[in-house]
């Protein structure tokens, strides 16, 4: 717990020090939301495609924010370093709970602009929040492991977003159709938040078995 909190303390402070990563995120966030209502000029879209509207700019958000937790390492020649103090399970678990705390900042301000600026009407709010949940965490679960795979090969956001999207599709369409559902209220049925959840547990417990042989050069 002493090197997960640490490790996690260091990453704030970097991020409160040089707050790029997020600045971009917001920045992107904004603009993409602002630019949607720009261009429907107020005409009303179907809840399918409000949801995969809201669902392309929390995705491409999270590309923009969440790859550096493991570039920044690898660009500051710290990467070793931190191999030599923290264990890897330990890195691991204390970069993902820093990208869920940072990342959730973030879709929570892109339901935000996304309601306001297009004016959606959610019929079932509980549901709408549920699957934001489910479906961030899958993302940031899925995230977190491939931007340490993209860091120690180099390379930068192309790749990341080319790795990530195909372990990531599953979710996404189980939350596009969700939060769709959600803003229409057709369907009381939670078992696609469910899927969500279980999705990203899995996807957490590979990676904690595997990240050893990711981080660690042999």
């Amino acid at each position: 717990m002493a090197e997960i909190f640490r490790n996690l303390k260091k990453d704030t402070l970097l991020e409160f020090r040089n707050p790029s990563a997020a600045s971009a995120a917001i920045a992107f966030a904004c603009v993409t939301t602002l630019a949607v209502s720009i261009v429907s000029a107020g005409a009303p879209f179907s809840a399918l495609i409000q949801s995969i509207l809201l669902w392309i700019i929390i995705f491409f958000s999270a590309m923009n924010s969440l790859l550096h937790i493991f570039t920044r390492e690898e660009d500051e020649r710290t990467a070793f370093f931190l191999r030599l103090k923290i264990s890897a399970e330990n890195t691991y678990i204390s970069k993902l709970i820093f990208n869920i705390f940072f990342f959730f900042f973030i879709e929570i301000l892109v339901y935000i602009l996304f309601v306001f600026f297009t004016g959606t009407s959610v019929k079932n709010t509980l549901m709408f929040a549920a699957t934001g949940a489910g479906g961030g965490l899958a993302i940031v679960s899925a995230s977190t492991i491939m931007s340490a795979i993209a860091a120690k090969a180099g390379g930068k956001g192309t790749l990341f977003t080319v790795i990530a999207f195909p372990l990531l599709l599953p979710a996404l369409l189980v939350s596009i159709s969700t939060t769709a559902a959600s803003i229409e209220n057709r369907s009381q049925d939670y078992g696609n938040v469910f899927f969500l959840f279980a999705f990203s547990g899995a996807i957490i417990l590979i990676s904690y078995l595997l990240f050893k042989y990711v981080w660690i050069e042999e």
